[in-house]
């Protein structure tokens, strides 16, 4: 369960990186965030590829 519970943080981060990464690119206020947004986004595709190669881990209850 731990397993599943680390993997779930890691797909939100994911999440989250791409989502900013694509907030930073479409703002036309700061230089600063739009140089950074592309690298914030590629890095969470990446680790979103990556997760998802990431079989789950599967409880096995028997119940009595």
């Amino acid at each position: 369960m731990r397993f599943n519970r680390l993997l779930a943080q890691a797909y939100r981060l994911a999440s989250i990186l791409i989502v900013s990464g694509f907030l930073m690119l479409c703002q036309p206020f700061v230089q600063e965030l739009f140089a950074w947004g592309f690298p914030v986004l590629l890095t969470g595709v990446i680790l979103f590829m990556v997760l998802d190669h990431i079989p789950e881990k599967t409880v096995n209850t028997e119940e009595a």
